[in-house]
């Protein structure tokens, strides 16, 4: 069964545009050409006069009333660890949604409301943290289906991956799961703000009334680092540009209404002994 969503399929050329209603999402109608070039003009039509302020979002500090949590949350080991390595030089920071420049092709009303269905509106920054800077990973579902020698580990969220393989101490070889760092993450690269992860809990969170995230904030040097990752993303040229997507355009009503076909992340460890000649 499809999950409804919004995309930002309309900031796509046109065949890009019908590559991706076909493959990520179940097509109106008969799906053929003509229907998904006028649903592609239709999106196209929604997405207005470039947003304000594109890349460049108010940014505050976390209020001294809320200092504490930061300080605990920055203690806890898994966000320590992350600190003094793969977030080097980040702070926490308040920072607002609409004009964060948005890579990501679509989200998933489903994923959203699962976040941010029991925010107030608007909501306190009390729970704006324990969404965006929660101080436990959120465990996700996982289904797993295990055979003589091999093991299927399968979860709705995309977030929930393979974090380390090979041999991880002298007792096990194999692969450590679990989720990837649950922090809402701003970065800046050449002065423009992009959202690097949180989409679902953005969109939400702004949906119910709020208009500034907490979240990690960094600079960062290359598009890599953003998360640009075309054809899997919207490239760095149009990012950039005047007319650049932001979170904006999903939360004030810019983007298309489509039905995503529900991915899911399935990881496969297997096994075998053998015995055989030193010689």
């Amino acid at each position: 069964m499809p999950t409804p969503g919004k995309s930002l399929v309309g900031f796509m050329e046109q065949q890009a545009a019908i590559n991706y209603l076909k493959s990520s999402c179940v097509p109106v109608g008969n799906g053929d050409d003509a229907t998904l070039i006028a649903e592609w003009q239709a999106a196209r039509s929604k997405i207005g006069a470039p947003m304000p302020k594109a890349g460049n979002p108010e940014i505050q500090d976390i209020p001294p009333s809320h200092a504490a949590y930061i300080g605990f949350l920055a203690t806890l080991p898994w966000v320590a660890n992350a600190l003094n390595s793969t977030l080097s030089g980040a702070v926490f920071r308040l920072v607002e949604i609409d004009p964060l420049l948005a890579f990501q092709f679509a989200i998933d009303d489903g994923r959203s409301n699962h976040h941010c269905a029991p925010l107030d509106k608007p909501p306190t920054l009390d729970q704006l943290l324990q969404i965006c800077l929660p101080l436990n990973p959120p465990e996700e579902p996982i289904q797993i289906s295990q055979g003589p020698q091999s093991m299927l580990i399968t979860s709705r969220s995309l977030n929930f991956k393979a974090l380390s393989q090979g041999f991880i101490n002298r007792a096990f070889v194999g692969m450590q799961v679990g989720v990837a760092l649950p922090l809402m993450h701003v970065v800046r690269m050449n002065g423009r703000c992009y959202l690097h992860n949180g989409f679902h809990r953005a969109y939400g969170a702004r949906l119910a009334g709020a208009t500034h995230v907490p979240c990690i904030f960094r600079d960062v040097l290359d598009a890599p680092a953003v998360g640009i990752n075309p054809p899997n993303t919207f490239d760095q040229a149009l990012l950039e540009s005047d007319g650049a997507p932001t979170l904006g355009h999903y939360c004030q009503g810019r983007a298309h209404d489509v039905s995503l076909r529900i991915l899911t992340r399935t990881l496969h460890v297997s096994w075998a002994e053998y015995v055989v000649s030193a010689e």
